[in-house]
């Protein structure tokens, strides 16, 4: 039976945490792995009298941000197949937590792995309602892995 391990990676350099924490704890040739890295859309509302050039800037802005969430996916998908794991990426356009949760359940997913930063204040309290959103609705198990905090100096 071959399981199939969605690992939700994003920009903060986590996702090699990730990828070395699931080869350790996962039979490569009995895994399936969809690497998926979720891009928010960009809100803007342009006011009538903004320059005619800012659609384009803003397209330009969009697609430099899926170009940068492949080369993170691709990499990842590169050291897990070098690992012996059947692995496949995907970048889409969407809130991270919908996102997915959707991609598990049209997948199929069997696992899915995310990070949990150690962040404080406000961004604690909004990045938190992520992994804690994806714990209680997921369709399936949740592997969340911590970020450590940094040690200081001796």
């Amino acid at each position: 039976m071959t399981n199939k391990v969605l690992v939700a990676i994003d920009d903060t350099g986590l996702s090699d945490v990730v990828v070395q924490s699931l080869s350790a704890q996962m039979q490569p040739d009995q895994t399936e792995v969809l690497v998926l890295q979720i891009v928010e859309p960009l809100i803007y509302s342009a006011p009538p009298e903004m320059a005619p050039g800012y659609q384009p800037e803003m397209a330009a802005r969009r697609k430099e941000r899926q170009e940068r969430a492949k080369s993170s996916v691709d990499s990842a998908v590169d050291v897990l197949s070098k690992s012996g794991f059947k692995a496949t990426s995907n970048v889409i356009e969407s809130e991270i937590k919908e996102g997915i949760l959707d991609m598990a359940a049209k997948w199929g997913a069997d696992l899915i792995v995310v990070t949990s930063h150690a962040r404080k204040g406000v961004a604690k309290f909004l990045h938190r309602s992520v992994a804690e959103g994806i714990v209680h609705k997921a369709p399936c198990s949740v592997l969340v892995l911590k970020e450590l905090p940094k040690k200081a100096a001796a």
